[in-house]
């Protein structure tokens, strides 16, 4: 993971609130584990136990090593990541971190993401995760997530990370593209093509011959990409385009 983005993302879920003095896992030791460990088992998907205050995970169900290897370190799961999906996953959870920070109650809410991450046999495999607030402290600030994880039904090509927030009030869902404010980003038609192609590896030179441009209107077109994606270099752009359904 990108250090800024690092840095970004534990900033961000500082902000979610706790009391330093609650760090009683009584009501986690006799009532969420024994049900967790019976629902992991009955629907087969891997669940964690997260306690946002010691930055750690306080829980795992069996199955969370039968998928990821007896030497899994759950600490350590970003690394299994597929590397094309980890920043724009962290992205989306910043922004999904935002928005909860921004509601009176977020146990109203459960992030939704699909992205790829490697097995025990060390194959990328497409999984559709749901975190949700488990527990709050004291003071009604967040203190547990939980975390559900199932393999996807769909184990065709993958084209691009998903994720959305779903109120679970009235059922509705929420586009993180929506939430983080890059719905109205708009990609010309010359800029989408240019995009496309340099996701499919041309450089800008060869990109000029094949539209009949200067190498100079090229990377002017690039520049005004990265500037609208807020991408810090093309692939990233591409990577950022694909996420928000800019590109085919």
């Amino acid at each position: 993971m990108d250090d800024e983005l690092r840095k970004e993302y534990e900033r961000n879920l500082s902000l979610l609130a706790f009391e330093e003095a609650d760090s009683d896992y009584m009501l986690l030791e006799r009532q969420h584990k024994p049900m967790l460990s019976m629902l992991a088992q009955v629907s087969g998907s891997v669940i964690t136990v997260f306690d946002i205050r010691a930055r750690k995970h306080v829980f795992a169900s069996g199955n969370f090593f039968d998928l990821f290897g007896q030497d899994a370190d759950i600490e350590g799961m970003h690394e299994k990541i597929h590397p094309d999906d980890l920043q724009l996953l962290i992205r989306n959870a910043i922004t999904a971190i935002k928005h909860a920070v921004c509601r009176k109650n977020i146990r109203d809410y459960k992030f939704i993401c699909e992205y790829r991450i490697g097995n025990a046999s060390g194959e990328y495999v497409r999984v559709i995760e749901q975190q949700s607030i488990l527990e709050m402290d004291k003071s009604g600030n967040a203190r547990l997530a939980l975390s559900v994880l199932d393999l996807s039904p769909d184990q065709s090509a993958f084209k691009q990370v998903k994720g959305c927030v779903l109120s679970l009030k009235n059922n509705m869902l929420l586009s993180l593209r929506e939430l983080s404010g890059n719905e109205n980003v708009v990609l010309s038609p010359r800029e989408t093509e240019i995009l496309q192609m340099v996701g499919n590896g041309l450089p800008s030179k060869e990109i000029s011959e094949r539209l009949f441009i200067s190498v100079h209107t090229v990377n002017t077109h690039r520049q005004r990409i990265l500037e609208k994606l807020g991408a810090c270099n093309s692939m990233e752009a591409v990577k950022y385009a694909s996420a928000l359904g800019l590109l085919v």
